[in-house]
């Protein structure tokens, strides 16, 4: 089959879910505690190249801004590779997690395909290559109640790839 056809079959798939599919936030929120999330991703390195990454993280608990916005806090592992033109780099880091769903805003019904999106920060301790920061930031727009689909950036690089929630 032509790439591109399977590239506009997989593009419509992803519209008709966002456009047609149903809210999957449970009490405004898409990320709960006590879930487990594993993700990994393709993309582009830091360095010139090629990156994977991917990780796990803990949902510890949640908390209330204003009483009206719920956060989820959690601990996360992640691990970065860059494959450049001429070396490869690995990077791990233990990182303290923030998600909010955009689900939680009561947002009029046209907009109502946002409440699948769940953003995050992460910031911690990288380990290797060396010692120091480490920071992380993505959405995750969540085709069903387990899987979705994941942009993220941060630990050697930029990836898009996928969330599942075990």
């Amino acid at each position: 089959m032509n790439k591109k056809v399977v590239l506009v079959f997989a593009a419509l798939m992803l519209v008709s879910g966002m456009a047609f599919g149903q809210s999957l936030s449970k009490d405004g929120m898409l990320i709960n505690p006590g879930s487990i999330n594993a993700s990994a991703g393709l993309g582009y390195g830091w360095g010139w190249g090629i990156g994977l990454g991917g990780g796990a993280e803990f949902a510890i608990g949640k908390f209330m801004i204003a009483e009206t916005l719920p956060f989820t806090y959690g601990a996360a592992g992640r691990v970065g590779i860059d494959f450049g033109f001429n070396y490869s780099a690995l990077s791990v880091a233990a990182l303290g997690t923030v998600h909010f769903c955009w689900g939680s805003l009561d947002l009029p019904e046209e907009l109502a395909w946002l409440d699948n999106f769940d953003t995050y920060l992460g910031l911690g301790l990288q380990i290797l290559p060396s010692l120091g920061l480490a920071s992380i930031g993505g959405t995750s727009y969540f085709l069903n109640k387990n899987l979705a689909i994941n942009f993220e950036g941060g630990l050697r690089g930029s990836y898009v790839g996928v969330l599942l929630k075990l």
